[in-house]
């Protein structure tokens, strides 16, 4: 569920995105503050590196559900930059019961796959 809680708040920042490119500038800031405590980890790295992307490429990776993007989310810098406001006690509820509704739903759509192939 955490994954898809993340998914669901990177979708958020992509569709910002598109009206304020300057989110991305924020982001940098952020991500700086991060390397001076873990300059040597790789997410520093790989977010340095996808920062530098066009705005357009920037959205799509946000919302890709590979597993280097999966693992990046973990370590957002959009999620610390300034203007980005996830403290609203209300959205993180409202994102996480979406996020456990298709949890559950994939469970279940899990369960039905596998009995329809054992029939």
């Amino acid at each position: 569920m955490n994954d898809t809680a993340k998914l669901m708040m990177h979708r958020l920042i992509a569709r910002r995105l598109s009206h304020d490119p300057s989110l991305i500038e924020r982001a940098k800031v952020s991500l700086g503050r991060s390397a001076d405590r873990f300059g040597n980890y790789t997410f520093v790295h790989d977010w340095n590196e996808l920062l530098e992307l066009p705005v357009s490429e920037i959205r799509h990776r946000l919302t890709c559900r590979d597993e280097k993007m999966t693992r990046l989310r973990l370590s957002s810098p959009f999620v610390l930059a300034e203007g980005v406001d996830f403290e609203d006690e209300a959205l993180r509820r409202r994102i996480w019961r979406a996020a456990k509704r298709i949890a559950v739903r994939s469970t279940e759509d899990d369960r039905t796959r596998g009995l329809r192939m054992t029939a």
